[in-house]
């Protein structure tokens, strides 16, 4: 489906085409400039017919003319020289050329593509030689070893460069699966270095050795039990539906629009008390480490504890070692 952008640059660029050939059929028209065929009669005379230059009065529009499956144009010598390309667009057109030519290969398309790149090139004086593509990311070996790696089950020595860093790192690794993002082809993997999931990006792999030791993990079970171990918090559990009541300062209103709410009373100008369901403990405690710290539980079910939010400041403390009875 094309853009409507794309739309109006191919329905520009007929015109001059169908100046110098004195029209042609909408079947040979659709099929020469890659445009639906079921869209075109429509935009040739309303989107087309009202090209036109300044003062855009009826006699200064572009005429079409349809009978029969042929079309013909008028009213548009101030189109009927083709568009002249800026240096950047002839060299990017060159560029994108070469890349179609890789992908076509010996196939008799290229021929026809050759020669265009020809004229392009010695109209903007520049040797299509001189022009050299890098090898794309799935062409590489390291690409073809990861492929092997995963199929056959295989663990892998890599050799990473680490941006962050500014080194390369030796790593034995468990190729899991391949993703693209954002120009980049990625692997998923299980790093025996970091006793985790990795991602690494293939083209900062830089040297890579499959192994013979086989993997004798199923990394996709496994990482499917961490995701559901993850998504419960032992310290935190709790079943059936809960809710609390929490006297907040009007500053933390944005609560009421961001989440589900049962219920909110207006204390005074200056405090809420908001009733809200709540899933779990551990949201619940995230949720008051980021407001007010003069937040109070007004009220709350059986399963949670009004003091979750100093529980668990105080968890976070012990964490990165400091606590109130710690050395500071």
């Amino acid at each position: 489906m094309l853009k409507s952008t794309e739309r109006l640059e191919r329905l520009v660029a007929m015109v001059p085409w169908l100046i110098e050939n004195n029209g042609t059929s909408i079947k040979e028209l659709a099929k020469r400039f890659q445009y639906p065929e079921n869209t075109l009669i429509e935009d040739l005379t309303k989107v087309l017919f009202f090209v036109g230059p300044h003062p855009h009065s009826p006699g200064d529009l572009i005429e079409i003319n349809l009978y029969e499956g042929e079309v013909w144009i008028s009213q548009a010598q101030f189109l009927s020289k083709p568009l002249r390309l800026t240096a950047g667009e002839a060299f990017s057109l060159l560029v994108k050329g070469k890349m179609l030519q890789n992908i076509l290969g010996s196939q008799a398309d290229n021929e026809a593509l050759a020669s265009a790149l020809e004229k392009l090139s010695a109209a903007v004086n520049i040797d299509p030689s001189d022009i050299v593509l890098e090898k794309s990311v799935r062409d590489s070996n390291t690409f073809k070893v990861i492929q092997e790696g995963i199929h056959s089950k295989k663990k892998m020595k890599i050799s990473y460069y680490s941006f962050n860093s500014d080194r390369n790192s030796e790593r034995v690794i468990h190729p899991v699966a391949i993703s693209g993002k954002d120009r980049y082809i990625y692997l998923d993997a299980f790093c025996q270095t970091a006793t985790d999931y990795r991602i690494f990006r293939v083209d900062r792999i830089v040297e890579i050795e499959l192994l013979e030791e086989v993997v004798d993990v199923d990394h996709h079970q496994r990482r499917a039990e961490l995701e559901e171990a993850e998504s419960i918090d032992l310290d935190f559990s709790f079943t059936g539906k809960e809710q609390v009541a929490l006297k907040i300062n009007r500053q933390d209103d944005w609560i009421i629009s961001k989440y589900p709410t049962t219920n909110v009373d207006v204390v005074n100008e200056q405090y809420l008390i908001v009733t809200l369901p709540v899933s779990t403990e551990k949201w619940l405690g995230r949720l008051l480490l980021r407001i007010s710290p003069e937040t109070e539980v007004v009220e709350a079910s059986s399963g949670i504890s009004k003091t979750i939010a100093c529980d668990l400041a105080q968890k976070i403390l012990i964490r990165y070692g400091e606590s109130d009875n710690g050395s500071g």
